[in-house]
């Protein structure tokens, strides 16, 4: 069997108006990323501002920055890890909505850009940057007929880690098979293995 052609997908944080270039994408929206920032600091403008206006507060220096950073932490750590709902266009090679990544890495993906024959095993492809400190993926495979599957890898920093779908992937039923690739969008979503927060988001079409 031939191999399929695919494309390197390029997850930027810029996206240019009119542009014609597969595959780009937002991995880290502005707005949410604001978002974020505020939640996170929310706690630590509080305590300024009590520290500020009452003066005997008790607190040293250091105690203070030591409560600023155990609240970001816990703010952070409260965020949901669901996978987010997005969906793959086909056409413009993005997710809609973007998946909004909590890390500050660049991710490229891999998936087939043109349509994939039914029952055709698809090979898809993580790389990430070297100063990363994710060590393992799960990849979500969304069937246009809602169901899902997943798999593992172990991501190796400025590598490449590729699994093969469906043979890689497992159903979330036990003992529930994998059926080969059907007509339609199959939305692709790379998430941490360890905290379960998505990075970044593809896909392909098959018929």
């Amino acid at each position: 069997m031939s191999a399929r052609p695919t494309t390197v997908t390029f997850h930027t944080q810029i996206l240019t108006p009119g542009s014609n270039l597969p595959g780009v994408l937002t991995t880290t929206p502005l707005s949410a990323a604001l978002r974020r920032a505020a939640a996170l600091l929310a706690p630590a403008a509080a305590l300024v501002s009590a520290a500020a206006c009452g003066g005997g507060h008790g607190y040293t220096p250091e105690e203070l920055d030591a409560m600023i950073a155990d609240q970001v932490r816990a703010s952070a750590s409260s965020e949901p890890t669901a996978l987010p709902d997005t969906v793959f266009d086909p056409d413009t090679f993005m997710c809609s909505p973007a998946v909004d990544s909590p890390t500050p890495d660049t991710w490229r993906t891999k998936a087939p850009r043109t349509d994939v024959s039914p029952g055709a095993p698809v090979r898809l492809g993580l790389l990430a940057a070297e100063s990363t400190g994710v060590t393992g993926v799960t990849v979500t495979v969304l069937a246009p007929d809602g169901s899902s599957s997943s798999a593992d890898a172990t991501l190796s920093p400025g590598s490449w880690s590729h699994v093969d779908y469906p043979e890689d992937f497992t159903a979330p039923a036990e003992g529930a098979t994998v059926a080969a690739p059907t007509d339609g969008v199959h939305t692709v979503i790379w998430s941490d293995s360890a905290s379960g927060a998505p990075l970044t988001c593809d896909g392909f079409s098959v018929g």
